[in-house]
């Protein structure tokens, strides 16, 4: 009697697991449907392209710009890019937890971006650009520790760049051009080793460019032309970016003179400091940078007649 009643507690609670185990993927299945259907009420779209294609009697991993993961059959990547959607993002966006890339770019997305996208700590790539998203650039973006390109460019973001953003140890491309920033360059960005292409481009930044304390050996391309930045570069900089291809610094309001250091960077092949109030002359140096192609100088204060080429 008693064995057969432990056989039989055994297996309700066998059957409560099976169900339960089914409910549970079941919701999360659910979930991503639902965070999904919420985000295409949000928007306006004028071709129909979601309309016509996302539909709760298709799976929601054929839908269309939507993949799923082969292991757990969750959500991992939404590319809308280019699709003429006009809208805001759903809070319950942040509910595709294993979300890994979400690009949007090319479109006219608009209003602030909801903190609930926090919550996307799987994500590895975000590309916003080209929306008009505004408001300040939140600084929980900095606790997305996956991410390794990250795209907010050409927008109408104002304020400053979060210095939380330097937590992104991972980030590979950073692109913050095009916008309505301000305040100075956070020294914070300079330490994320893995950083290959960085773009502050097109702001109203100000202040001198921060010191570099160590090494950045993956960084090839720093693009902070056309915004508002003084002070003189440290003779030192360039020391600590060995494989750097392309320098912008051009239209900004830096003094002094060039660093020896730039003509250290063997791979160089652009370098701009073009419409700044730099002085002294072109070293001799230059001719050390045989990958060089183009030089672009002029409207400073150098000795000389130099312009470009």
């Amino acid at each position: 009697m008693g064995n057969t009643f432990l056989n039989l507690a055994l297996l309700i609670i066998f059957q409560f697991s099976i169900r339960a185990t089914f409910s549970m993927k079941l919701t999360t299945i659910l979930t991503d449907q639902s965070a999904l259907l919420a985000l295409k009420n949000h928007v306006y779209d004028p071709e129909n392209v979601l309309e016509t294609n996302w539909s709760s009697s298709t799976h929601v991993c054929n839908w269309f710009r939507v993949s799923c993961g082969s292991k757990h059959h969750r959500v991992t990547a939404l590319n809308l890019s280019g699709l003429e959607l006009v809208g805001t993002l759903p809070p319950s966006l942040g509910n595709l937890s294993f979300l890994s890339l979400l690009s949007i770019t090319n479109n006219s997305f608009h209003g602030r971006l909801p903190v609930q996208l926090s919550n996307l700590r799987r994500l590895k790539h975000l590309s916003f650009g080209n929306n008009s998203f505004s408001g300040e650039i939140p600084s929980w973006l900095g606790s997305l520790t996956e991410l390794r390109s990250f795209f907010l460019d050409h927008n109408n973001l104002k304020g400053v760049i979060p210095f939380s953003l330097g937590n992104l140890s991972k980030l590979e491309i950073l692109n913050l051009s095009g916008n309505q920033l301000l305040g100075s360059i956070p020294s914070s960005i300079f330490n994320i080793s893995s950083l290959q292409k960085m773009d502050l481009s097109n702001n109203m930044l100000s202040g001198s460019i921060p010191s570099v304390s160590h090494d950045l050996l993956s960084i090839e391309l720093i693009n902070f032309q056309i915004n508002n930045l003084t002070g003189h570069l440290s003779k030192d900089m360039f020391d600590h970016f060995p494989n750097l291809k392309e320098l912008h610094l051009g239209a900004n309001m830096l003094s002094g003179r060039i660093p020896m250091s730039l003509f250290k960077c063997k791979k160089l092949q652009r370098f701009s400091l073009a419409f700044n109030q730099l002085e002294g002359s072109l070293p001799v140096e230059i001719g050390n940078l045989s990958m060089l192609q183009g030089v672009y100088i002029a409207r400073n204060h150098f000795e000389g007649n130099h312009t470009y080429y």
